[in-house]
């Protein structure tokens, strides 16, 4: 790793990191969903049916929290760099003698490294709090699924941030796509008992296929679960190799 990725690396951990305001908003919703499982909506709902096996409620939700804790930071690392470039800091750091690949690395690790720690965190938080026993095959499972999702809802936020340049535009953007994303999934309840409608958003929106994955390898271990995780990790790698040409672009533009 050259000295310029280290040096990418090394600031974005400190810009992420040191603003406590984003980092607060990104665990409050996670901290309140626990709240609620735990003291009354497990105890309610009971077990669920999830492809024909009777599950916790806990176990089926606990995806969703993971999923909900990943989207919140991915909005903090889009809103940094959205903010860099808005405020000239891109211009800044590109003028650098560091090559457009060390910086372009350095951001997608960086901010990658946030949001699957802000999601490991969430599901330690669920364990806790539940204390589940799955076995170490469907815990390798869902380890997995929480990376690979991790990338691809890094580098969807990522690329937001490079096709918008209004800052009112960009703050409603960001602010209502994750509840929207989260909440037209089957999250919190199965598909079946979704309306018709969204039923079939459900088909097209990706934390759908992010939350399957997290809960597939949970439940049913990592037979079930690698599909989905393969067209995570092939999606982000898309995705991120878009971010990498968008960003080189505009550094042979300076």
């Amino acid at each position: 790793m050259s000295t310029g990725t280290r040096a990418i690396i090394y600031r974005d951990y400190l810009l992420l990191t040191r603003n406590r305001t984003n980092l607060l908003l990104a665990v409050v919703p996670t901290a309140i969903y626990l709240l609620m499982f735990a003291t009354s909506l497990s105890a309610l709902v009971g077990t669920v049916t999830y492809h024909g096996v009777a599950v916790s409620y806990p176990e089926f939700a606990i995806p969703a929290i993971i999923l909900s804790s990943m989207l919140a930071a991915s909005t903090t690392t889009g809103t940094s760099l959205f903010q860099e470039e808005v405020g000239g800091m891109a211009v800044e750091l590109w003028s650098y003698p560091m090559s457009r690949l060390s910086y372009i690395v350095g951001k997608i690790i960086a901010t990658t490294a946030l949001v699957l720690a802000q999601s490991v965190a969430a599901l330690l938080l669920g364990v806790l709090v539940f204390r589940l026993t799955w076995p170490a095959e469907n815990w390798l499972a869902l380890a997995l699924g929480t990376l690979a999702a991790s990338l691809l809802f890094n580098a969807f936020y990522l690329l937001v941030a490079t096709f918008v340049h209004d800052f009112q535009r960009f703050m409603v953007l960001i602010n209502v796509l994750g509840p929207l994303l989260l909440f037209s999934s089957p999250s919190f309840y199965p598909v079946e008992q979704m309306p018709a409608v969204l039923q079939v958003v459900s088909r097209f929106n990706p934390v759908t296929y992010g939350i399957e994955a997290i809960r597939g390898g949970a439940v049913f271990g990592l037979g079930a679960s690698w599909p989905l995780v393969a067209g995570l990790l092939a999606a982000a790698a898309v995705s991120m190799a878009a971010i990498a040409a968008i960003m080189a672009r505009r550094i042979r533009q300076l």
